[in-house]
């Protein structure tokens, strides 16, 4: 008696193979005499229609040509062409095989239709380049689209003509394998109905602890891993039954384990990233979607089953977030950026952080960017009030404020009348604490234009040097009335350099300023500039009594004013605020460094451009 499934399923299968053996033999013969009427009716239709697929694929890759085309010029028209000449090339191998009725008038047409696609892809260009790239989409939409669906729709029409041409050659060969079927017919009507019943009763015995093994495999599918499975068989099956029991006691304990909570929390990462309540945009490396969270199909009107896998601007058609995204990839060095960016949504405008993250594996390498968009529009109207305010009140000041300082300008010179002593006191007093506060808010109102934007930049080539010889005849007296040296240290010939002379000319002035107010007789004030790396350097070093180290980091914040024992409270905290918002506004930065009682130096930087 045969014990092992193996030796049972073996027997049935010897004389299966038998019985398929007569009718396999009589097959190949009947199979050998037609393959002669069948060789080569396809071979034509075959041609024609793996050259229609590669033009299908041609004029896919030419569409996505164009849409990078709209956000990056070269790219797109290089890659258009070329694929322009892979079609002609498929097309020529169609139109020199034409075997089938009706196929030349779809060839006529395709050709018709493809030299007009490539019109008015020129059309495209010049719509770009005279009216901008919003025209240039609309073009794309009203007039290519179309033409780019009837161009698909066309080939696919000359595909099937071949398909239907192809299946159809069947026909001739029909008369000829009629004989063969019958008697192919009735051989296989024998051997089925032997194997039927030799099958039926075998497979009903060996399938039985089959059946109940699967009921089982189905319970623990369901969530029973403590379910076992009993089976009276010696042979394999029985076997896997035994297998199968000590499977669910590892499942059992795989639930408690490690990787089971891992999985629990990868569910839970996915779930918290669907309700970050900022827009969040997960993209490969071809900048295809490939997650989204619900955030950002609110604000952008897109569900994420529709752009799964499409481009980043077949979803967000916004050229200027693309490009940003973009270049973490083209910076090597960068792996993260950060921009605040206004974009206009469904007519509405939001301010949003960008922060785009490369994401990368072990080796360093990129698969893929996460780009977090905050929502920072509240933030931005509340900070255009509060400069508005501030603009408002300091205006509202000025005016009385200036009408105050003519009135002590008229005590003072005594042209209404003479003061004892005490009283000139006092109204020198008021004098000054009026010119403290007429500088305060020059410099607020000066800091609402540059926040706002509303201050114009003249920008001009001029020489630094003038600059500073301006800077220097300004504050000259001063120095000598103070016994300070003030002089310029540099090099005579330098580049040019594109600013607006106005405003840098204040920001010397501002430090130089400074620095007068915290030096003391025999102290020295240096002008200094050089050139390294493309850029300027401009700095004011005096040797006064410098400034403390908690206060170098924060001194270029609004309203900071060093407070020391021995130090005199002498500014508003406007003024080197406003010298950091117009530095930075030129493409430069600004820094200070500085030592108690040897002196201090501040030190910024102008772009140099070719």
């Amino acid at each position: 008696m045969i014990k092992t499934l193996k030796g049972k399923i073996s027997v049935v299968y010897i004389c299966l193979v038998l019985m398929i053996a007569i009718v396999g033999f009589t097959s190949v013969l009947s199979f050998h005499i037609i393959s002669k009427s069948i060789d080569g009716l396809m071979v034509n239709n075959y041609k024609s229609i793996n050259a229609v697929n590669n033009m299908i694929e041609v004029i896919d890759v030419q569409n996505m040509d164009m849409l990078n085309y709209l956000n990056n010029e070269q790219i797109g028209i290089d890659s258009f062409y070329k694929n322009g000449d892979e079609f002609y090339k498929w097309y020529n191998i169609e139109a020199n095989n034409i075997t089938e009725s009706g196929e030349k008038n779809y060839v006529t047409k395709i050709k018709g239709d493809y030299t007009k696609y490539m019109v008015l892809f020129s059309k495209l260009q010049a719509i770009k380049n005279r009216q901008g790239t919003d025209k240039a989409f609309d073009f794309y939409n009203k007039q290519i689209i179309t033409l780019y669906n009837n161009l698909k729709s066309e080939l696919k029409g000359l595909s099937s003509l071949n398909e239907k041409a192809m299946f159809g050659g069947k026909d001739k060969v029909t008369n000829d394998t009629i004989v063969i079927m019958y008697i192919i017919l009735g051989l296989s009507s024998a051997a089925v109905i032997g194997g039927f019943f030799i099958s039926t009763f075998f497979i009903n015995k060996f399938l039985k602890p089959i059946y109940t093994l699967t009921e089982g495999i189905k319970s623990v599918k369901e969530g029973e891993l403590h379910k076992e499975i009993s089976v009276a068989s010696s042979d394999e099956i029985g076997l896997l039954s035994r297998e199968f029991n000590n499977m669910t006691k590892r499942l059992q304990q795989f639930e408690y384990s490690n990787k089971g909570k891992l999985l629990k929390e990868k569910n839970k990462s996915i779930a918290i990233v669907k309700s970050i309540s900022d827009p969040l945009i997960v993209l490969d490396t071809d900048y295809k979607m490939i997650l989204l969270n619900n955030a950002c199909e609110d604000i952008f009107g897109i569900k994420e089953e529709d752009v799964l896998n499409k481009h980043f601007l077949e979803g967000i058609r916004n050229g200027e977030l693309y490009e940003y995204i973009s270049s973490v990839y083209k910076e090597d060095n960068e792996k993260r950026s950060e921009k605040i960016m206004n974009i206009k949504v469904n007519g509405n405008d939001y301010y949003f952080n960008i922060i785009s993250t490369a994401i990368q594996d072990r080796d360093s390498k990129a698969y893929g960017i996460v780009v977090l968009l905050q929502n920072v529009t509240k933030l931005k109207q509340l900070e255009k009030v509060k400069t508005d305010f501030m603009g408002t009140i300091s205006h509202e000041l000025k005016t009385p404020l200036t009408s105050i300082m003519m009135g002590l300008s008229l005590i003072t010179d005594k042209k209404i009348g003479v003061l004892n002593e005490k009283q000139e006191t006092i109204v020198d007093t008021m004098k000054d604490d009026g010119e403290r506060l007429s500088s305060l808010i020059t410099e607020l109102l000066q800091l609402s234009k540059i926040e706002s934007d509303k201050a114009v930049f003249t920008m001009e080539q001029c020489s630094i040097i003038g600059v500073i010889e301006n800077c220097i005849k300004r504050f000259n007296d001063q120095a000598l009335s103070k016994e300070v040296n003030l002089y310029y240290e540099g090099n005579e010939e330098f580049p040019k350099v594109t600013i607006d002379a106005e405003k840098i000319s204040w920001t010397l002035n501002n430090l130089v300023s400074n620095a007068l107010k915290y030096v003391n007789a025999g102290d020295e004030i240096s002008i200094k500039a050089g050139v390294k790396d493309k850029k300027m350097y401009i700095s004011v070093e005096d040797t006064g009594v410098g400034i403390p180290d908690e206060y170098q980091k924060i001194i270029f914040d609004k309203f900071v004013q060093v407070k020391d024992g021995n130090l005199e409270m002498r500014s508003s905290g406007l003024g080197l605020a406003i010298a950091k918002e117009i530095v930075e506004a030129h493409g430069g930065e600004i820094w200070c460094e500085s030592i108690l009682d040897i002196g201090s130096k501040f030190t910024f930087t102008l772009p140099i451009y070719d």
